[in-house]
């Protein structure tokens, strides 16, 4: 009987490893599953959210950022893409909505304009002056309608890279002085003078956009210049960078409208809204 009881608990040191090593085993099992679980919860997470806020922005909200989690290099990067896409969206929606209402607005002037000088024209007896009075505001104003069309297209095509980039080696100096011929009759209206000092300077970009650059400063420059006014033109190149300077001696820019000038259809000057767009400097810019 003693040594059926001492075989006995010899068998019980025996097992007695072999249950700690189940019960190792069970709670490494319980432990992995629990870490497995936090792990695929902070990637799920971050996954399910992104999800959610495309939701929202298929309906057209783009107003919800997501945090970066600092988990997961690739899911940071999604949400870092989300939240610059949401951003660039919500940026268009409001220029969209911002340019529908100012672009109406706009539009609306020179064709009110247009039906009322019509309206007048039908009046019977009106004497010649005044008939050719009429007539030229109405092509007056049928002209800065098709401005202000061909600058909206030119901006838009702009904006969105629909433009080939037709890059040619030419002269600057050259072209800034046929900016200056084209507008000759504007500037000889107001007997202004100028002081040119252009250097030969040759870049390689688009000719004809370019032109677009200098006239409309040129045309700025006229526009707001005091009558029998100079106005200055500088063209140097330093150090491969082209430094085109013009500058008139007209009423110049209030301070709180410096911050403003290269914004759509806006004018410091409401005086002279009848003259413009107000989408010169945009383009200007935008070139």
């Amino acid at each position: 009987m003693i040594g059926i009881k001492r075989c006995l608990h010899f068998l019980s040191l025996l097992q007695m490893p072999f249950v700690f090593l189940i019960v190792g085993l069970v709670v490494s099992v319980i432990i992995g599953t629990c870490i497995s679980a936090a792990v695929a919860s902070k990637i799920v997470r971050p996954v399910r959210e992104v999800k959610k806020a495309m939701h929202r922005v298929e309906k057209g909200d783009f107003s919800q950022r997501l945090e970066v989690t600092g988990f997961n290099g690739e899911i940071d990067e999604l949400i870092e893409s989300y939240n610059k896409m949401a951003q660039e969206l919500g940026g268009i929606e409001m220029f969209r909505e911002n340019f529908i209402n100012s672009f109406s607005h706009e539009f609306k002037t020179p064709i009110n304009a247009i039906e009322g000088y019509a309206m007048l024209l039908q009046e019977q007896g009106l004497p010649p002056e005044e008939q050719a009075e009429y007539v030229s505001k109405i092509l007056f104003n049928t002209k800065r309608l098709s401005e202000l069309v061909g600058n909206i297209l030119l901006l838009s095509k702009l904006e969105n890279q629909a433009i080939p980039q037709k890059r040619t080696l030419y002269r600057l100096d050259e072209q800034i002085r046929k900016a200056i011929l084209l507008l000759e009759t504007k500037w000889t209206k107001k007997n202004i003078v100028f002081e040119i000092d252009l250097d030969e300077v040759s870049c390689t970009c688009n000719e004809s956009l370019m032109l677009h650059v200098w006239t409309n400063l040129l045309d700025n420059a006229i526009k707001f210049n005091s009558e029998g006014g100079t106005i200055k033109m500088e063209l140097t190149e330093k150090n491969g960078s082209i430094i085109f300077t013009i500058a008139d001696n007209g009423c110049g820019i209030a301070e709180e409208d410096c911050k403003h000038i290269f914004d759509k259809f806006y004018q410091s000057d409401s005086s002279r809204k009848d003259e413009g767009s107000g989408l010169g400097l945009a383009l200007v810019k935008q070139l």
